[in-house]
């Protein structure tokens, strides 16, 4: 095979592969990193297949490979095909998740002159811009710049002015590729070279001898470093060359950050239904030609799914394969990693952005190499190069966060391991009390086998964890009619007060951060509003400051209106921070801790917060999200939830499910242990649906009225979504280019006589502005989407969206 087909790291369409020559002295394989020159560029590739012919007449050569041995298997390369086609990205893109850590990287260019100062203008056969010349009189002075900077000097347009100034000859760019950013790292060993020259060994001076007597003793090798430091520089090199030893490397291993383990648990006896979701389980993975090969495990907070997700593992494990567990978020279940770790002790890895790079790095190779039994993380968890695949269990998947939204592909993670599933027959298991609207239809339907668990099981010595917590709603519209101004009805303040004098705990959950979500000027009614994004600051009562929450923009708290020159300025609204400050006004004695984001990035980690909530040093725990998922302490009693219609009325169709999903989960809280529990519910609309079904714990109620609306509406899963946002600093060409795309859309509309496909939009985005870009958005929904989407071009500067969780 003289052509490798490679997808290269450029911005081209989805799937898209290019033909490269291999030269003679090379030799590669499908999934090796390598680089190829691009137009003008040099860039990474992987190699996607071999082949006899090019897809064109003329090929340039591959330049050299990253790594002499393939980095991506062919279940993975499969699997990134398949991401390119399906979210509508460049191949290499997708490839990309599936890197080892370190290895993707860009070559770096510099930029110098070619010609002196006084020459350049006669040798130039046009006249060049006031700014390019600037570019060039800074050039002169200096051996050479990067390509980025000078690309700064040059402007607007930077990039096809340096190529004019290459092709005049006034400028030469010189490439240097770069070795990866980390590599592996080897210890190298002395051992014995079999049965020595006695020759050889009667002329070793003292040293050598001493060394090789310490050799032979040391049956995994003696390592060069302590033998260059215990017998001298060069003593162990000069046994190698006399053939009495010889030189062995072992690739380094950093710590595994996953080996401390929880307290060994007594075995557990699996309640009937327990029982029968792994009888089924185990079918499902001792018949590999069974299909689905994914199941679903709805089973309320309290009922066992863990227990369940671990035994299925061992089964996986015992038969000699591996398993990858899941988490939405590696920092919300510490109490998780530590059963996994307690069942597996040393066999189970741990992947996250919290490693180092080194250690990422070591950990995905040992992961290769078949070290570990079972593979614990968040979404990109997935992607890790686990060699024996038999089980991948995706915990609360009903979790937004298993979508990646920060770039490109925007895959779901779910979507991606049910693909998986099918390239290696592995078994996909996915577990939620409160199951994705669209995950629970496909189970009905048949695509997934719906497994049941409907009820907890009983706390130790008392069958008081049995029950789900007992769920009160407060109307806080008769709080304030009946003169109460306070965060905390009545009822709550009377629970609370109970629970700290009997020594339980309580969590209180408001899902907003900060101190108040925005001030404003009672004169004028002036808000402060962020430069940069459309949203209003939060205001912080720690450092007295306002923060964005989107772009984290900081500013002082004004004493005075900017606007008007009032001095009533006020903080509206309530946040978690502001929650913490009412709580030890009201009660001073008590022991009140925060967990939120901004807890975590300025305070303790989550690891310190969960211990000291868990060993009973905290009493109250207030919190956003993180609160309402993986906390699994007996002696929490009471949750309080400070005002759930926060989030209630976005304008996306999935926020009743979404509202209904962290009530059920942070009530889901309180009873676990020997004394049940108790739910305080604060709205201003008890009557909405998705309150009243959180309050009753019922699922099916949320799933019929979702299920309705979404079929009225054409909403998923009846029909799918594609979401294009355009982002630009300059607003008139951002709403421009989302005005032409629609128009374009709606005349292929009406053109092909689709009915069934609607273009909703164009309109701002809701922020209509972000980090100093304006956004504009464009819904398209109905079926075969890709197909319909074909040979449109949005332009540069634009998002698209398949199956996006958030619409706005």
């Amino acid at each position: 095979m003289d052509y490798a087909e490679v997808a290269v790291d450029a911005p081209v369409s989805p799937g898209r592969t290019f033909s490269y020559h291999i030269p003679s002295r090379m030799t590669l394989e499908p999934g090796q990193l390598v680089w190829v020159p691009f137009g003008r560029r040099t860039l990474q590739g992987i190699v996607m297949e071999l082949s006899e012919s090019p897809q064109v007449p003329e090929t340039r050569d591959v330049l050299d490979a990253v790594e002499p041995s393939p980095v991506v298997d062919h279940h993975h390369l499969a699997l990134g095909r398949w991401m390119s086609s399906y979210y509508l990205c460049p191949l290499f893109a997708s490839l990309a998740l599936m890197l080892p850590p370190g290895f993707e990287s860009r070559v770096r260019s510099r930029i110098s002159a070619r010609v002196h100062q006084d020459s350049k203008e006669k040798q130039a056969p046009e006249r060049l811009r006031p700014q390019s010349l600037e570019a060039l009189e800074q050039l002169a002075g200096k051996p050479s710049l990067e390509e980025k900077q000078f690309l700064d000097l040059l402007g607007r347009s930077g990039e096809r002015e340096l190529t004019k100034l290459v092709d005049l000859g006034l400028v030469e760019r010189r490439v240097d590729i770069p070795r990866p950013r980390i590599s592996p790292r080897y210890d190298c060993y002395l051992r014995l070279a079999g049965t020595p020259d006695a020759g050889a060994v009667e002329e070793l001076s003292g040293r050598q001898r001493m060394l090789a007597e310490a050799v032979s003793t040391e049956y995994g090798g003696f390592p060069v470093t302590l033998a260059n430091k215990t017998f001298g520089q060069g003593t162990g090199q000069s046994l190698v060359n006399r053939g009495v030893a010889a030189l062995d490397w072992v690739r380094h291993e950093s710590p595994n950050t996953a080996t401390e383990t929880g307290p060994e648990e007594e075995p557990l006896f699996l309640t009937p239904e327990q029982d029968d979701a792994l009888e089924r389980i185990t079918d499902l993975l001792h018949h590999l030609e069974s299909t689905p090969r994914s199941i679903l495990l709805h089973g309320v907070t309290g009922s066992g799914k863990t227990e369940v997700y671990l035994r299925a593992i061992k089964k996986v494990v015992d038969r000699g394969d591996q398993a990858i567990f899941l988490v939405p978020e590696i920092s919300l279940t510490p109490q998780t990693l530590a059963r996994v770790n307690s069942r597996f002790p040393g066999r189970v890895a741990v992947l996250h952005s919290g490693l180092t790079e080194r250690q990422k790095f070591d950990r995905w190779w040992e992961i290769r190499d078949g070290v570990y039994d079972v593979v614990v993380g968040p979404r990109s968890c997935l992607f890790a190069p686990v060699p024996r695949l038999g089980m991948v269990v995706i915990d609360e998947e009903h979790e937004w966060t298993y979508k990646q939204v920060e770039s490109q592909p925007f895959y779901h993670t779910r979507t991606a391991a049910l693909e998986l599933s099918k390239l290696t027959g592995a078994v996909v298991v996915m577990g939620s009390a409160t199951p994705d609207v669209e995950t629970y239809h496909q189970a009905l339907n048949g695509h997934h086998r719906l497994l049941e668990m409907p009820r907890r099981i009983p706390g130790p010595g008392s069958p008081g964890g049995s029950r789900l917590a007992q769920v009160e709603v407060c109307d806080m519209r008769e709080e304030l009619k009946e003169g109460n101004r306070s965060i905390f009805s009545r009822s709550l303040a009377a629970a609370m007060e109970e629970r700290i004098s009997l020594g339980q705990q309580t969590i209180l959950f408001l899902n907003r951060r900060g101190s108040a979500p925005f001030v404003q000027c009672r004169d004028c009614g002036y808000v402060a509003v962020c430069r940069s994004c459309s949203v209003s600051l939060t205001y912080h009562s720690l450092n007295s400051r306002l923060l964005c929450h989107r772009c984290n923009r900081r500013t002082r708290f004004p004493r005075r209106c900017p606007q008007c020159e009032g001095e009533h300025i006020r903080q509206m609204g309530i946040g978690t921070q502001r929650v913490v400050d009412a709580v030890l006004e009201r009660f001073p004695g008590a022991s009140v801790e925060r967990w939120d984001a901004d807890a975590n990035r300025t305070g303790s980690g989550p690891e310190e917060i969960m211990q000291r909530f868990s060993s009973g040093q905290t009493q109250v725990l207030v919190g956003t999200q993180l609160v309402a998922k993986g906390l699994d302490v007996p002696n929490v009693t009471l949750v309080g939830v400070i005002l759930a219609d926060v989030g209630l009325f976005l304008p996306d169709f999935r926020a009743g499910e979404r509202n209904f999903g962290l009530l059920c989960q942070v009530a889901g809280r309180a009873g676990r242990g020997v004394h049940p529990g108790r739910v305080v519910i604060q709205t201003y609309r008890p009557d909405h649906y998705a309150i009243a079904a959180a309050a009753g714990q019922d699922y099916g109620l949320l799933y019929q009225q979702e299920i309705n609306y979404r079929r009225q509406m054409g909403n998923p899963p009846f029909n799918q979504l594609v979401h294009m946002v355009w982002q630009d600093t300059n607003q008139g060409a951002c709403q421009r280019a989302a005005v032409e795309t629609a128009r374009e859309f709606r005349r292929q509309v009406d053109n092909q006589g689709l009915s069934s496909i609607q273009v909703i939009g164009p309109a701002p985005g809701i922020p209509s502005r972000l980090r100093g870009r304006h956004r504009w958005h464009l819904l398209l929904r109905g079926r075969d989407l890709h197909r319909f989407m074909e040979g449109v071009n949005p332009g540069p500067g634009c998002i698209v969206d398949v199956d996006p969780v958030h619409v706005l």
